[in-house]
C-alpha cells in the first residue's frame, strides 16, 4: 500500500515542479526586458548629455561655426523635440509644419522648466528634459523624428539648432 500512494503522488510533484519552472522562466524573462528598457533609458540620457556638452563647447567657436549632429536613440523613441524659452513660434517637423496632433501633444506637456520633449510619451518615467543654452533657428518647438540630424550652429549670442537634412 505504501508503494501505491508514493506512485501516485510522483506525477503531482513533476506538475508542481513545472509549473515552478515556468514561473522561473517568466519571471526571468521580465527581468531581461525591464534591464533592456532600463539600457535604452541610460542610452538615451547618455547622448542627451553629450549634445548638452557639444552645445556648450559651441559657445566658445567663432560664429558661423556648424556641426551636424545625428539623434539615433532607441527606436522606441519616435519624436525628440526642442524649444526655446517659449512656445511662441510656429512648429515644425522634419523641416515641414507639425500635425495638429503633435502640436496638441506638446501643448499638453510644455512646462517652461523643460525644452527637451520626447514622444511618445509614458516611453520612460521622464519624458522631459532641460538642455542650457541653446535656441532653437527653424520653428519653435523644432521637433525631428528618431534617426535624423540636426546642425548645431554658433551664433553671436547664443547657440542655434535646426534640422539637417542629408
Amino acid at each position: 500500500m505504501k508503494k501505491k500512494a508514493q506512485i501516485l503522488g510522483l506525477p503531482l510533484i513533476l506538475v508542481f515542479s513545472l509549473i515552478v519552472g515556468a514561473f522561473i522562466l517568466l519571471y526571468g524573462a521580465k527581468v531581461i526586458l525591464d534591464l533592456t528598457e532600463e539600457a535604452d533609458y541610460v542610452e538615451f540620457l547618455d547622448q542627451l548629455e553629450d549634445f548638452d556638452a557639444t552645445l556648450n563647447s559651441f559657445g566658445n567657436y567663432d560664429v558661423g561655426s556648424s556641426k551636424v549632429y545625428s539623434f539615433s536613440v532607441s527606436e522606441n523613441i519616435e519624436t525628440l523635440c526642442f524649444s526655446s524659452n517659449s512656445m511662441e513660434g510656429s512648429c515644425t517637423f522634419n523641416g515641414e509644419a507639425c500635425s495638429a496632433e503633435l502640436e496638441g501633444e506638446l501643448e499638453l506637456v510644455f512646462d517652461e522648466d523643460y525644452n527637451v520633449y520626447i514622444f511618445p510619451q509614458g516611453l520612460y518615467d521622464r519624458n522631459r528634459f532641460t538642455i542650457e543654452s541653446f535656441q532653437t533657428l527653424e520653428g519653435n518647438p523644432l521637433c525631428i523624428s528618431n534617426g535624423k540630424d540636426l546642425l548645431i550652429q554658433s551664433q553671436k549670442e547664443f547657440v542655434g539648432i535646426s534640422y539637417y537634412e542629408k
